[in-house]
């Protein structure tokens, strides 16, 4: 093994279009991202700021839509959350041929306190005994309570991957032994998904599987 040390090419930016092009250069090598400082910043192990941040690929989107998704239940919050009465909430998008409302996430970070409380609050109002018969949901993705499609959520995401435990798209065939159903085709997921904004529209609004479909195809995926 090599003990070569390396050392790390170092720019002073200071627009935004620059960084990145600096980022998509390190991306180009294979690299996870770059770090960027504060020429004045000070490092602190352990400690959280804006001295010294690292900007990852996770940061950088390759879907530039936003995502009107439709929440379908949520399960109990732990640690801190606990306190919210939600931890994670499952989040679909319209299948208008089949009307069904399909999931492509559950998101459980990105919120802040008052979203989680307004979350909680907001679903609170739709909870229903059992799970809707217009939602297509896998077992991976049961909820401990269930909502009718009534709270709509503005979800930005950084791609939109392929994912056997969710519905959109998702294509089953019967098994070797006709007993049972298997994945032929996985269902559509949004990777690394963050809540923009609550939106009042109506539920058959929310972004349709066609436009998953669209968007999906447009990051350049077969």
């Amino acid at each position: 093994m090599s003990k070569t040390i390396l050392l790390s090419e170092v720019q002073i930016i200071d627009n935004a279009k620059e960084i990145e092009e600096f980022f998509d250069d390190a991306e180009s090598h294979g690299l996870e991202g770059v770090m960027a400082k504060k020429l004045s910043g000070v490092y602190q192990a352990g400690a959280r700021g804006w001295n010294w941040i690292k900007y990852k690929k996770s940061y950088s989107a390759k879907i530039n839509d936003t995502i009107d998704a439709v929440v379908m239940g949520y399960d109990f919050g732990q640690g801190k959350r606990q306190s919210f009465g939600i931890g994670d909430f499952l989040i679909g998008v319209y299948d208008s041929k089949n009307d069904k409302f399909q999931t492509v996430s559950k998101i459980g970070t990105g919120l802040t306190d008052e979203e989680w409380r307004e979350l909680k609050v907001k679903s609170q109002k739709s909870k229903v005994k059992s799970k809707p018969k217009n939602y297509d949901v896998d077992k991976a993705m049961e909820c401990d309570v269930w909502v009718e499609p009534k709270l709509m959520v503005e979800i930005t995401a950084d791609e939109i991957t392929r994912s056997p435990i969710h519905t959109a798209g998702r294509i089953l065939e019967p098994s070797k032994n006709g007993k049972a159903q298997v994945v032929k085709v996985p269902g559509f997921a949004l990777r690394f998904p963050r809540l923009k904004v609550f939106r009042d529209k109506q539920p058959e609004d929310a972004t349709s599987l066609k436009e998953i479909e669209e968007m999906y195809k447009r990051q350049g995926k077969k």
